[in-house]
């Protein structure tokens, strides 16, 4: 996610003829948006996911986030992951502080109206990467599916469409 807007910036000037993901003349409204949801959503970002990652992933990768996250967070993984449910609360408060106050005043579905914009794939991708994560089944994905009466997983479905490239 770091330096996307970048990414995205350069590949919709290198491809011209594909669908813009950041729509012209909504870059001052994509940047402050992407800054507004980082600020307040990414450090809640729940702890216990870096110790699920560290128990799932390839030995050498394990070895590398264990390292990585205990030198960030100052502590073991063990230590950073007690009292889960209050790390999802805080990130589900989070996402209610920040991302729902700017789409209950979105008209339409996403942020510009009829077309999904790149803060739309962004708010998406993260709450998607539980699900991505943990499994569609999971205590974890379910947990979220309930977050503001669903919207989360509303505006997954709602970009479904975009996921695909036609050929």
């Amino acid at each position: 996610m770091s330096e996307s807007s970048d990414i995205v910036r350069y590949l919709d000037k290198q491809y011209p003829s594909s669908p813009r993901v950041m729509t012209p003349g909504t870059l001052a409204f994509e940047t402050a948006y992407y800054k507004y949801l980082f600020a307040g959503v990414w450090p809640k970002w729940p702890t216990p996911i870096h110790q699920y990652l560290y128990e799932t992933i390839s030995p050498e990768s394990a070895a590398f986030i264990k390292e990585l996250r205990e030198e960030a967070f100052g502590d073991t993984l063990v230590n950073i992951a007690k009292n889960p449910q209050l790390h999802w609360d805080a990130y589900r408060d989070a996402y209610g502080s920040v991302a729902l106050p700017v789409y209950e005043k979105a008209e339409g579905v996403f942020l510009k109206g009829s077309e999904p914009g790149w803060a739309d794939f962004v708010t998406a991708s993260l709450v998607l990467s539980i699900k991505l994560l943990y499994g569609a089944d999971s205590k974890e994905w379910k947990y979220v599916e309930k977050w503001h009466e669903g919207r989360w997983v509303k505006l997954i479905k709602d970009l479904e469409p975009y996921a695909h490239i036609d050929e």
